[in-house]
């Protein structure tokens, strides 16, 4: 069974390039948003003294991270309102793909537009939770660059500004008349 959410929107792009600031402006401004999971398991991982993570076990990494897309997709599937996701199901099809990566990003559909943050090496960092390098980086981007379309989404570049013109960026996307959102 498919289940296409068209109040689903993803926001993917180049780690660091301020996907998770838009989100923060996106949930000060009322909307319901999700955080990029993650980074919330490589917290915990770290909290716990666990292994998955992207630089000890990426293949358990990359499991909990499809358990953990699928139950937050299926968890608020009623919604009609926009919900912004900092990273969605697709993100995962990048690297090695096993089948149920392909079947859930085949039966979880997102809003067809995505929007892409681009490679912005001045505000890139580094932090507990993102230890690769900016070159790195730069491959997982080229990577969704690739999937995203091979998947039928249209990639939707959001332009480098200060993080609320970025914010407003994407609504007036979604809906030229604010209200309507």
């Amino acid at each position: 069974m498919i289940h296409h959410r068209d109040n689903f929107h993803i926001i993917t792009g180049c780690s660091g390039a301020g996907k998770s600031s838009i989100i923060d402006e996106l949930r000060a401004r009322g909307f319901l948003c999700i955080d990029e999971i993650g980074r919330k398991i490589v917290k915990e991982q770290l909290g716990i003294g666990g292994n998955a993570t992207p630089w000890q076990d990426q293949s358990a990494f990359r499991e909990l991270l499809l358990r953990r897309y699928i139950d937050v997709f299926d968890g608020i599937a009623e919604r009609n309102r926009p919900v912004f996701f900092d990273r969605g199901i697709p993100d995962l099809l990048g690297g090695p793909i096993l089948e149920a990566y392909r079947e859930a990003a085949n039966s979880r559909r997102y809003a067809r537009r995505v929007f892409l943050t681009g490679p912005w090496r001045e505000i890139f960092r580094n932090d507990d939770e993102r230890r690769h390098s900016y070159e790195n980086a730069l491959r997982e981007y080229r990577a969704i660059l690739e999937t995203y379309p091979r998947y039928g989404y249209e990639l939707v570049e959001i332009p480098k500004a200060s993080i609320p013109e970025r914010a407003s960026f994407i609504l007036r996307e979604l809906s030229p008349d604010p209200s309507a959102i």
